[in-house]
């Protein structure tokens, strides 16, 4: 980005043209009956371009008001999902998936009308918006003391991933933090995905109208040299409260530090909630998940694990739509939402990671194990990226990725409880993933 003056106000022009695609080695034909389905090929082109601006003179120093907008568009250069069909005839027409990371739109409150018809996937992808104003923001602080944002703008929160629509507060006193957090949408904007504000969470009335009460979170952080303790709790009116806690512990040395981070969080659904479904079982009412991360750097190399378990439903809600995993969690077929496994009701996951940086290039390797009633996972990934120059970067992952669902479940099938008729499928999610992005 470059800085410039105009009349005493800053400002930065910015943005990013880039390309990402996905080579699933699964092409499997679909048979809906038996929940097969390919893991999916698509290849993006996207070009972004924002501007940000301090609104006060330079000579103001304690008070600053920023204001920003940018927008997205892009397309898929190529889907192997657009003429495919189900080969078993349950399913009549086309039934293409890749809309789901260019341009899903189902509506605001995820309720659109073709949603409901036989010809769904086909409506979804004819309905794509590949496009959106995702950074409209103001902005103002008092230094670091107060301050407060609202309108589109990239999101910080815990579980809240991609850009937020909607505004967040924060006082600051002594080592203590208080902030509040609301969102009415959610928005992606990126060289992999792109997807218009939504609600991704709403409330329905018996009638079967829905409505955005918005998700609210507060949180209170104590901080010192090496240790943050921040209790929270996230909350949608009629959904359900999470009451948490984020620990966090880190010791520097001179060629090598460890930091260990301790997250838990405890849906309570209400009683309506309760009775639904999600990924295939119920919801239920009292739930919980617990993540415990730990990571060593020693010079230019990390090494780290983690273990994330799920106790009951507890992803309905709150959770899939952003969480503090570091990885990807949204690297299976289209067909199963894109969502893996670690989201499922009593899942448990185990990961380990090794990585290094050379220079401008780095690489890094992760391993996960999944296992839940629903399904188990197991996957071996390497990720190499090399940062030509300022602007210019490259990425290239290639992971071996295998999912076997269990019996009385099946790929795509999320709405209703075991079923013994659902046999058993083990199925490749083997795929090659590049990017190319060049920042303006």
């Amino acid at each position: 980005m470059g800085l410039s003056c105009l009349h005493a106000f800053d400002y930065q022009l910015g943005g990013k043209v880039g390309s990402f695609s996905r080579i699933g080695f699964n092409n499997a034909p679909i048979n809906s009956q038996k929940g097969l389905y390919p893991t999916g090929s698509y290849v993006t082109a996207v070009g972004a371009l924002q501007i940000d601006a301090n609104l006060l003179p330079k000579w103001v120093s304690n008070h600053k008001l920023r204001a920003g907008i940018g927008g997205e568009l892009g397309g898929l250069a190529y889907d192997s999902t657009k003429t495919l069909r189900d080969t078993s005839g349950v399913d009549p027409g086309y039934q293409p998936a890749n809309w789901y990371y260019m341009g899903r739109w189902e509506g605001y409150l995820m309720d659109a009308p073709w949603t409901k018809t036989p010809y769904a996937r086909y409506q979804d992808s004819v309905h794509a918006k590949n496009y959106i104003l995702y950074n409209l923001y103001l902005d103002y602080s008092y230094k670091d003391i107060f301050g407060i944002k609202l309108g589109r703008y990239k999101s910080n929160a815990l579980f809240l991933r991609g850009y937020n629509q909607g505004f967040e507060a924060f006082f600051k006193l002594s080592h203590f933090k208080f902030e509040w957090f609301s969102t009415y949408g959610r928005g992606l904007a990126n060289i992999q995905f792109i997807r218009e504000f939504y609600a991704p969470v709403s409330y329905e009335f018996a009638s079967g109208r829905r409505v955005n009460y918005g998700m609210h979170a507060f949180s209170v952080t104590w901080k010192s040299k090496h240790f943050l303790l921040m209790p929270f709790i996230w909350f949608y009116p009629k959904n359900f409260n999470a009451p948490g806690f984020q620990a966090n512990v880190g010791f520097a040395f001179s060629n090598w530090s460890v930091s260990t981070q301790v997250y838990a969080w405890f849906p309570i659904y209400s009683a309506t909630l309760a009775k639904t479904y999600y990924r295939g079982n119920l919801v239920g009412r009292d739930t919980a998940s617990l993540l415990v991360r730990q990571r060593f750097d020693i010079k230019d190399y990390h090494v780290g694990w983690l273990v994330y378990k799920n106790f009951g439903n507890a992803n309905a809600q709150l959770g899939w739509n952003g969480s503090p995993v570091p990885f990807d969690t949204t690297d299976d077929t289209p067909y199963e939402d894109a969502y893996t496994n670690l989201y499922n009701a009593n899942s448990v996951t185990i990961a380990g990671i090794v990585g290094g940086k050379i220079k401008q290039f780095s690489w890094q390797l992760l391993g996960k194990l999944i296992y839940s009633p629903r399904a188990n996972s197991q996957s071996l990934g390497l990720t190499l990226e090399y940062h030509w120059s300022k602007r210019i970067n490259l990425m290239l992952r290639i992971n071996g990725y295998e999912v076997s669902m269990h019996r009385g479940y099946k790929v795509g099938y999320f709405h209703a409880g075991y079923n013994p008729k659902f046999a058993p499928t083990t199925q490749d999610r083997s795929y090659l993933m590049t990017s190319m992005s060049y920042d303006l």
